[in-house]
């Protein structure tokens, strides 16, 4: 319940400070007065969007602040989930925002800072708000499937079966791309598996092409090669100039002059070096020529090889030794089209995920059924009370074959008839706008008996009506008020008249005559029978106007 409501510098108001009370508060005044500034302060404070506009003139920050005094057990629970209970009080809640001049909010529930989301779920907890533009939004289907199951409490239902409509649209969607993908897939795969077979089949070893490049230069060169060695071999040691030879000449010459040259010793160690050295060289020669390998035929085999090789460079397109790299790409790129183009498990998946759609479904559809019946039932017996002596029905109609939607297997469309022996018809196509407005705030009064939240208020939900039937939804606002809190802004005296608070808003000047303000009074017995009596009055009010008023409020009482 809402005790307590004080706004400080909103628009035209400057410091109000408002005490509520359970039953059914009613809100009064002339038009134009701002009537609407407690919803209008309410919706801010549980986080509509406001910026810096809304700040009296002059002033530095807006604030709204709103006590509570709550029995609901799903608030306390989410208060002490969020560690936002007071510690104290653990029915209060006192929730509170402050606006300031840069348009920057801060929001705090019992003293604790708070995000605008948890400010708007708080509030969803607390307050159901309807306001005058409800019965237009009751032409919708949407809404109309929506409140239908807010009533029967499977709003969580269909949300988790929204939640799966979306998995299998994704799994859908998946599924053809897959499978438009896989005859492009499969060429590749076949050319990726013929690509691996070839270069499997032709066994190429690591580092191959390198080895068969050396052995080739070896095998193919090996006649020039062992030609040019023994024309070396020749140089040194097998003709009457070879360099061994004259080196042996040269050192026989130093012998004999070696007793007169001081320095002979050196340079015959320096001939003996040399002569030594070129001995190693010929032996070194000698080793090689017996290490080169003259095979025809092992050449032949190895330039078939590398001619093996490199056309399955050219086919493939890259060089010979990147072979063996382009086999583990192509195995790589093979594993990851095979992984793409498992349909079956896409299709084990989706299959999964619809019948676990179906099984909720066909859930709601049965709790739908049922239900349907119950509020048409309710509905209809709130109009006939409000003098529509026809019958509200809820049409369930199946979607066709295979068909899914976010919300069920059904349509939901509200039809009405207005007269006894009329057939039925969408309630957009036949109600007026007084009849549409007895039709909301029927339904939205059995909705509330039924919602969590505490606090209602209805914004001109009684617009379109007057006499007996407005006389007839003060009754019922007033019933309502028994077990929540109810408070209505309101044209029509007899529903005013059923208020157990009854509240007026007007605008006035101030002292000094510069400024406006919105002032809310709490009226009690002249001052509501002259409230009253201005709205069943004219211009003027006269006595009998007075009287009428002081009628009504008696036959309310009683």
């Amino acid at each position: 319940m809402l005790t307590r409501l004080k706004i400080s510098n909103f628009l035209l108001i400057d410091n109000l400070e408002l005490d509520f009370n359970c039953g059914l508060t009613v809100v009064t005044g002339e038009t134009g007065s701002g009537k609407s500034i407690i919803i209008d302060a309410l919706m801010i404070l549980f986080g509509a969007k406001a910026t810096e506009t809304i700040i009296r003139h002059g002033q530095k920050q807006a604030i709204f602040e709103a006590e509570f005094n709550l029995s609901n057990s799903n608030t306390q629970n989410w208060l002490h989930e969020n560690d936002l209970h007071d510690v104290d009080e653990q029915t209060q809640v006192i929730c509170r925002r402050v606006i300031d001049c840069s348009g920057k909010s801060k929001t705090y529930i019992n003293g604790h800072a708070v995000t605008i989301t948890q400010m708007r779920i708080c509030g969803d907890f607390i307050l159901d708000i309807h306001t005058q533009h409800a019965s237009i939004t009751l032409l919708k289907a949407d809404m109309q499937r929506k409140l239908l199951d807010e009533y029967a409490g499977i709003t969580q239902n269909v949300e988790q079966l929204s939640s799966l409509f979306k998995q299998i649209q994704r799994l859908d969607t998946d599924l053809i791309t897959s499978m438009q993908q896989m005859r492009e897939l499969d060429i590749r795969r076949q050319y990726l598996l013929e690509s691996i077979t070839d270069l499997t089949d032709t066994n190429i070893k690591p580092n191959e092409w390198q080895e068969l490049e050396v052995k080739h230069k070896q095998l193919a060169n090996a006649n020039a090669v062992l030609q040019e060695l023994n024309e070396i071999n020749n140089l040194l040691m097998n003709s009457d100039d070879s360099v061994l030879e004259g080196l042996h000449k040269l050192q026989t010459k130093l012998n004999k002059i070696a007793e007169y040259l001081p320095k002979a010793a050196e340079l015959i160690g320096f001939v003996s070096s040399a002569e030594a050295e070129l001995g190693e060289l010929r032996y070194g020669i000698s080793d090689v020529v017996n290490d080169i390998e003259q095979n025809p035929d092992a050449l032949t085999e190895i330039e078939t090889r590398i001619n093996q090789l490199f056309d399955l460079s050219r086919k493939y397109r890259c060089t010979p030794e990147s072979l063996e790299e382009s086999l583990i790409l192509w195995q790589q790129e093979l594993q990851a089209i095979d992984a793409k183009i498992d349909i079956d498990t896409l299709q084990q998946e989706l299959d999964a995920v619809k019948i676990e759609y179906f099984t909720i479904a066909e859930t709601i559809s049965s709790i739908r059924e049922e239900v349907s019946r119950k509020l048409s039932g309710e509905i209809t017996e709130v109009l006939n009370r409000l003098s529509i002596r026809g019958e509200f029905r809820i049409s369930l109609k199946k979607l066709g074959a295979g068909v899914l939607s976010g919300y069920g297997l059904e349509t939901v469309e509200y039809q009405i008839c207005f007269n006894r022996g009329m057939e039925f018809q969408p309630l957009a196509k036949a109600a007026s706008g007084g009849e549409l407005s007895r039709t909301a705030l029927a339904l939205y009064l059995i909705l509330s008996i039924h919602n969590p939240p505490e606090v209602i208020i209805f914004d001109e939900i009684d617009v379109g009506i007057g006499g007996k039937v407005a006389a007839t939804v003060g009754q019922m606002l007033y019933d309502l008020g028994k077990i929540k809190q109810i408070i209505c802004i309101t044209h029509q005296p007899q529903t005013a008249s059923f208020g157990n608070i009854h509240l007026v808003v007007s605008k006035e000047d101030s002292a000094d005559n510069n400024t406006t303000l919105t002032l809310v009074k709490h009226v009690r017995e002249q001052s509501r029978i002259n409230e009253i009596a201005r709205m069943l009055g004219g211009i003027e009010i006269t006595e009998a106007t007075l009287d009428h008023a002081r009628e009504m409020l008696l036959m309310t009482e009683q």
